[in-house]
């Protein structure tokens, strides 16, 4: 009887060897991807930071074009006002 129990609890043993060895090897797996994680999330961030600058640029460069453009029709207009009263032009 105790060579039955001493055979099951060496079968035991090497047993939660094993797996103690697989939990090892995930756990370095584990803390190799939370590092990648940050790693990819503090890009991420910096990323996002950048678009939302893009298009802070964006808008204003849009801001600036349409008052070019508002100036110019205004600068048409009195151009054509002035030519139609025979003025310089």
């Amino acid at each position: 009887m105790t060579e039955s129990l001493t055979e099951r609890l060496l079968s035991a043993e090497r047993e939660a060897g094993f797996h103690e060895r697989d939990m090892s090897s995930l756990e370095r797996e584990r803390i190799d991807l939370e590092h990648r994680v940050n790693r990819m999330e503090a890009e991420l961030d910096s990323l996002r930071k950048r678009r939302l600058e893009s298009y802070a640029r964006w808008w204003n460069a849009r801001d600036e074009r349409d008052r070019a453009r508002h100036l110019c029709r205004r600068l048409r207009r009195k151009i054509d006002k002035t030519r139609r009263r025979g003025g310089d032009g």
